[in-house]
């Protein structure tokens, strides 16, 4: 859901074409790779991603966090159960 969701924004909103080889320098946001998977320490429950200037972080309940890098939180979707990421 995350990736076809930001692949169908920045197509229709970046103006910059898909190219995953580029994705260090094209400017636009690519859905989180499987490379980039981390664990959160203290967070069992909670996957990060971490891309160019971004942290997404994932909760088992679905929650979803889309933070930059320096911290501003970009996009905060709560679960299944109305809970954001940090308060599972």
């Amino acid at each position: 859901m995350l990736a076809s969701i930001l692949n169908a924004v920045e197509d229709e909103l970046s103006g910059v074409p898909f190219d995953l080889t580029k994705w260090q320098s094209d400017g636009r946001m690519y859905p989180p790779q499987d490379d980039s998977k981390r664990q959160v320490p203290g967070y069992s429950n909670v996957t990060r991603f971490r891309s160019r200037g971004h942290n997404t972080f994932i909760c088992t309940n679905g929650a979803i966090e889309i933070a930059e890098v320096g911290g501003a939180v970009l996009l905060r979707k709560s679960g299944v159960d109305g809970k954001h990421v940090w308060e599972t």
